[in-house]
């Protein structure tokens, strides 16, 4: 009878211990899988509130870029989701407005892109050039800041990703969308944005270049006002070449799979 009894309290005190395990991980778990009934498409929640999903998940994209080694095998593309909605016109344009304020309704001068994908929803995706139109205004805040936030196609410093999936919208604003090839770990990996990351390069040269200009100008207006009150320095602007904001889709180095 003792020997039962230490045998009961033994297999008791297993079952106790499995449990508190169980219960402590459950509580330690940071990311949750919520099921979206469709294929090829896994939906992550952080349950952590210290963890920035946007700037956690160009982590990740940096690291891609800079090792070219793959870290997963089945995974395709990331993106980070800082924003949900239900997927209407008006819920939309209310969840971009709460998230674009603090980005662009400043006199920071920036460029930006707006990528707008409908997926297992005929409705909405009939509606993207009216959404894309709303969200631009939206940036812009009918036209108070459009001077500081002009549209660039070709590798933005902000791209706006609107993805509607069935009858719920993701958003969020990331950096360097085509420089990550638009967060697709398969052509990350393979080299397929070296031309956007030496464009960048360059772009940051043209940039120095253009500083070191204005500094040239600025020492040689100095000399001149000592010597001539009548000399006139130009300002040096460079260029935007900036396209329409009604093409608002960013170009692709190469389709996605």
């Amino acid at each position: 009878k003792q020997w039962y009894q230490r045998r009961v309290a033994i297999t008791a005190g297993i079952e106790k211990g499995i449990e508190d395990e169980i219960a402590e991980m459950n509580e330690q778990k940071i990311f949750e899988k919520v099921d979206t009934t469709l294929n090829n498409v896994m939906y992550l929640v952080c349950n952590d509130n210290n963890v920035d999903i946007v700037p956690f998940v160009s982590m990740i994209m940096a690291d891609l870029l800079e090792g070219k080694k793959r870290k997963t095998r089945f995974t395709q593309r990331i993106l980070p989701i800082s924003h949900t909605c239900y997927a209407s016109v008006e819920d939309i344009c209310k969840t971009a407005s709460s998230m674009l304020a603090g980005i662009f309704h400043n006199k920071t001068p920036t460029t930006y892109g707006i990528i707008y994908k409908s997926r297992n929803n005929t409705e909405m995706k009939k509606k993207r050039d009216e959404i894309i139109k709303l969200v631009a205004g939206i940036v812009t805040k009918d036209e108070e800041f459009s001077e500081f936030n002009k549209v660039k196609l070709d590798s933005p410093e902000h791209s706006i990703i609107i993805n509607v999936v069935k009858n719920i919208t993701f958003l969020s604003v990331v950096k360097n969308f085509n420089l990550y090839c638009k967060y697709n770990v398969d052509e990350l990996t393979k080299n397929f944005c070296l031309p956007y990351l030496k464009r960048s390069q360059d772009e940051n040269a043209s940039s120095n270049d253009a500083d070191n200009v204005v500094k040239e100008d600025n020492n040689e207006k100095d000399t001149s006002e000592a010597t001539d009150n009548n000399s006139k320095i130009c300002d040096v602007e460079a260029d935007p070449n900036e396209s329409s904001p009604e093409k608002t889709k960013l170009a692709n180095p190469s389709d996605a799979k």
